[in-house]
């Protein structure tokens, strides 16, 4: 009781604070409720302003409201997004009850569609839109999480590290050399990635899928746009909101090892067939170590985000700050994130408005080495440390103590990063506006890394301490002019058109140094505090200029059928003069079906929109092609012409060769899109189908009269394509005032095949550290497929061996691998593609449930069709240990039938027993939520929400591995190898405002 008194004292003395100015009026207090005229329902954070002023309030969860001090005669406005807006004058009542009818021109949504917006009618590429409550229903530290299952043609492949963000991929890989993530446009700013962004702040977003949406973005679009608006003040009265939430953190899926006793008679029988002696007495066994217990641990995480906004006629303003805390499941792993926000928007008067937004952040992050891989080869048969301090370790094993690795690992980075913009807008005249804009983002990285003098093994050991510093800084800014100009004729006849010129700067370098001999003392971790005579320095850079002129044009005649065309004409310092500029297009169309009335008639549609596009967009994020136009060289020595001994000539050699016309990585699309509304827009849908080509750069191998035979130079030598199809679905319906629920589907078919490859394509890659690829991208094949031996079972004698083609040094128990072409000689003309990473379904299943004041709601992701190869189970070196389920039923002499090879240590062959499936369904987040009467805890308070979440609780998979989420580049994903493991983690959390 004491408790709550305190709490209700503290809430009235804050708002006694903040509206004293308020308070000092004398009027007339106003109360009631407010309703939708569709279906009855309350309207929570409904809006109600006493018109002129900046005196208002909101209505709380149950649509109830309260204005104090509300002036005589005073004009009241009421309003809700989607609703027709009532203005009611203050007569003898002081309790007014509204209802908002359905405004059907607002209800069509306003999309973002860069430098622009349009409604949702206008659009005639493929654009799916996000909202905030959707984003930040799943506490996630990077918002590109959030998106994950809520999209179409969104793929997000996540990693379990802290501070690292998702790889994404829209609509398929396009590019095999030139990176596949897509850009992020936030409120202008052009980046790579939005880990400095505090998703509370992300009013929305959208993301551009087809060229036609893409295309006012021309070179920097070929793998997608997402575009990031973060939240702005609003008119009325200071609003206060507080979102936290904790929770722990741990491993989803854990891989069983063998275990002592299990893993010395694997070691020993490996050895035995190689003719060497046994390592272990299995009977004086004195450890059994879980190494992965040891290396992981129950992780942390919170987050704690306020925000203040609020706003008048001339003046809007919101600030916000957010402290993110991860402490991942790697033991002395930890991520803090600082995020300050402030965004203004000033009206000078109805032609003029500017304003600004700045968002700085620091992270730090405490990074510890990636020791899954040593926890998975070390031997259980070593301890953590010996009975004397010592760190253990396996005589003979070439694999570090992964403890002792995370202890003697001293990483860590700071990141300071200022991100923001400036505009300044004009309205000379009715329907025109001028718009001009800097917009920046200035990252700076400093990063430690401290290894002091220490000795495990043989194999793991440091003769001097060693401090490696490293500051890596960039400025980015691009200015942006546009005008546009709007207008409708006849009342039939609307035209918009946009013209701009943006110019980008993006201007880098790092600097570093190492030395020996540094004290193991964090307080003297600088260079000078080491040997100078070990000194060693380094320092580089970058500049990249662009420059483009844009150009949209939209008509729409009778609100029923929409042209738009897109051109952009781009310029970019990274390729040679004569290619530097580019031009890229789109041309659309959209038909409202739904506005006929021949459909119309029919009384089954709410809404019908058939559109249709086809657009070129590009890529200059050719880096490995366009750094050094010029022929690098390596001096190779003197050469001696004369005979006598004496060097007459520097000899030099070719060490890379580039394409001196290399240019814009193309990629052309065509889109086809039908959305629809039925039963009251209560079930809304979209099904699409898209094609697009890239006109990949690559690794081509040249012939002899170019040099050297192995030579290789990047080269626009392949046609890449993706098709598929999309289907979106989503209903939702309230049966009372108490109850709705919705539910959404979606869905993509993707299909990637390289096309028309040209030259010597030679792209192999997914590489295992052991002198095996695992990869092989080629025409007529996805990107990166896995390219291995087929495998026909388990060899039974040496007669059997001796009878078949085989690779060298075969012995009984050994995988049988198939000589497919039938020439009686086993070599990699018998590999055989068996798939790709890239899945050939992926989609995503969502549910939300409302009864009175309780909230329920559950995200679901998978994908299916797609291969991995578990690569972790590839790679043995020697007396490594192995899964307990390869161990139990391994192949020997006394078990002919097992249906795992023998023990060996030979370095395997890659094949298709390392192939497994990929396919997956997994529960993003649970959440369950309660909103209190708000009138109960305090004046002022509009919302007090408490909710309890599950992230990543259950995943169904038929991969043996940790996860089957592998990220990695276009022609090496889906290997398992060194990953960070995903997690499931469990929290509580409070959202409150007033």
């Amino acid at each position: 009781m004491k408790n709550k008194l305190l709490i209700k004292s503290v809430f009235a003395l804050f708002m006694l604070f903040l509206s004293i100015g308020t308070w000092a009026q004398q009027g007339t207090a106003v109360s009631g409720t407010i309703i939708s005229g569709e279906d009855n329902s309350p309207l929570p954070m409904a809006t109600v302003q006493v018109k002129g002023t900046t005196q208002g309030t909101i209505s709380d969860i149950d649509g109830k409201y309260s204005l104090q001090n509300v002036p005589e005669g005073a004009t009241l406005v009421y309003s809700f997004v989607g609703m027709t807006s009532q203005e009611i004058v203050l007569g003898a009542s002081t309790v007014i009850d509204v209802t908002l009818q359905t405004d059907v021109q607002q209800l069509e949504k306003v999309v973002v569609i860069g430098y622009g917006s349009a409604r949702r009618s206008q659009v005639v590429g493929s654009v799916s839109r996000v909202s905030n409550d959707e984003i930040t229903k799943q506490p996630v530290m990077n918002a590109v999480q959030g998106l994950q299952g809520k999209t179409a043609g969104v793929q997000i492949i996540s990693s379990g590290e802290p501070g690292k963000q998702s790889e994404v991929r829209i609509r398929g890989t396009n590019s095999i050399t030139a990176g596949a993530n897509p850009i992020y446009v936030v409120d202008g700013v052009i980046v790579t990635d939005i880990s400095n962004i505090n998703t509370n702040d992300v009013e929305s977003m959208e993301v551009l899928k087809d060229a036609a949406s893409q295309a006012i973005y021309g070179s920097r679009a070929a793998n997608g746009v997402i575009l990031v608006t973060t939240k702005a003040g609003k008119l009325g009265k200071m609003r206060v909101g507080f979102d936290a939430y904790a929770g722990v953190r741990s491993m989803t899926s854990k891989v069983k090892m063998a275990d002592a006793h299990t893993y010395a008679q694997f070691t020993n029988e490996a050895r035995g067939y190689d003719n060497q002696v046994p390592m272990f007495n299995v009977d004086t066994l004195k450890y059994d170590t879980d190494w992965f217990d040891e290396i992981t641990r129950k992780g942390a995480v919170q987050n704690y985000s306020i925000n203040i906004s609020g706003g008048t006629e001339k003046t809007s303003y919101y600030f916000s700050g957010d402290y993110f805390t991860d402490e991942g499941i790697l033991k002395g792993n930890y991520y803090n994130r600082l995020v300050l926000r402030n965004s203004n928007d000033y009206r000078i008067n109805r032609f003029v408005t500017f304003g600004h937004t700045v968002n700085f952040t620091y992270a730090y992050n405490n990074i510890k080495p990636n020791v899954f891989t040593d926890a998975y080869r070390i031997g259980s048969t070593a301890p953590v440390k010996n009975p004397d301090g010592t760190y253990g370790y396996v005589t003979g094993l070439s694999v570090s103590n992964p403890v002792a690795r995370i202890d003697y690992t001293n990483n860590f980075t700071k990141e300071y990063r200022l991100q923001g913009n400036a505009y300044l807008e004009l309205k000379p005249i009715k329907g025109l506006s001028l718009r001009s804009s800097i917009n920046f983002n200035r990252p700076e990285l400093e990063t430690t890394d401290y290894v002091p003098l220490y000795f495990v093994s043989s194999t793991q050991q440091t003769s001097n301490s060693s401090l490696n510093m490293e500051n890596k800084y960039s400025l980015f800014y691009i200015f942006d002019n546009n005008a546009t100009y709007s207008n409708t004729f006849a009342e039939k006849h609307e035209v918009k058109l946009t013209v701009g010129y943006s110019a980008e700067h993006d201007k880098g370098s790092t600097a570093g140094g190492k030395r020996q001999n540094v004290p193991n003392q964090s307080n003297l971790w600088y260079l000078d505090q080491g040997d100078p005579n070990t000194a060693t320095n380094f320092s580089n850079g970058y500049i990249k200029q662009r420059a483009s002129f844009y150009s949209r044009l939209t008509y729409t005649l009778n609100n029923k059928y929409n042209l738009s065309g897109v051109l952009r004409r781009d310029g970019s310092s990274l390729f040679p003069p004569e290619q530097k500029w580019g031009t890229f297009y789109s041309v659309g169309a959209s038909w409202i079906l739904s506005r006929e009335n021949f459909i119309e008639n029919l009384n089954i549609f709410d809404a019908l929109k058939l559109r249709a596009s086809y657009g070129k967009i590009g890529n200059d994020n050719l880096t490995d092609a366009t750094i050094g136009i010029l022929t690098p060289v390596t001096i190779t020595g003197g050469y001696n012409f004369g005979g006598n001994g004496i060097p007459l000539a520097q000899g030099i050699t070719l060490d890379q060769i580039k394409d001196a016309t290399i240019t814009w990585e193309p990629t052309t699309g065509i889109d086809v899109g039908l959305e629809f509304g039925v039963l009251n827009n209560r079930l809304e849908g979209e099904i699409g189908w898209y094609t697009k080509l890239t006109q990949a750069y690559v690794p081509v191998k040249l012939n002899s009269a170019a040099g050297d035979a192995n030579q290789e130079v990047i080269s626009q030598a392949a046609d890449v394509r993706n098709s598929g199809i999309e289907i979106v679905m989503n209903w939702k319906q309230s049966f009372s005032n108490s109850l709705n629920y919705r539910i959404g589907f979606n869905v993509t078919f993707n299909q990637n095949n390289v096309e028309k490859v040209r030259g010597g394509l030679q792209l192999k890659d997914g590489g295992l550290g052991n002198g095996h690829i695992t990869t092989y991208t080629v025409e007529d094949q996805p990107i990166g497929s896995f390219w291995v031996y087929q495998t026909e079972g388990i060899y039974q004698s040496l007669e059997e061996i001796n009878a078949t083609p085989h690779l060298t040094g075969m012995k009984p128990g050994d995988l049988k691998l198939s000589d497919v072409n039938l020439d009686n000689i086993l070599d990699e003309r018998d590999r055989i593609f068996v798939g790709s990473y890239q899945p050939k379904t992926f989609y995503g299943v969502n549910l939300g449930i409302g009864w009175k004041r309780i909230d329920f709601s559950v995200d679901c992701y998978g994908n299916a069709g797609n291969k991995i190869f578990n690569g972790k189970k590839a790679v043995r070196f020697g007396n490594d240990n192995v899964e307990q389920a390869r161990a139990d039923d391994r192949w020997t002499p006394d078990n002919l039938g097992g249906s795992q090879p023998r023990a060996s240590n030979a370095i395997p062959a890659p094949s298709t027993y390392f192939i497994e499936k990929g396919d997956f369904f997994r529960v993003n987040n649970a959440t369950l939520g309660y909103t209190f009467n708000s009138e109960k805890w305090g004046p002022g308070i509009t919302r007090l929400r408490v909710f309890a979440a599950a992230q990543n609780p259950l995943i169904i998979k038929k991969y043996s591995g940790f996860t089957p989420e592998l990220p990695g580049s276009a022609t090496s994903s889906g290997i398992e190898l060194g990953i960070y493991p995903v997690f499931s983690t469990y929290m509580v959390g409070v959202n409150l405002s007033f």
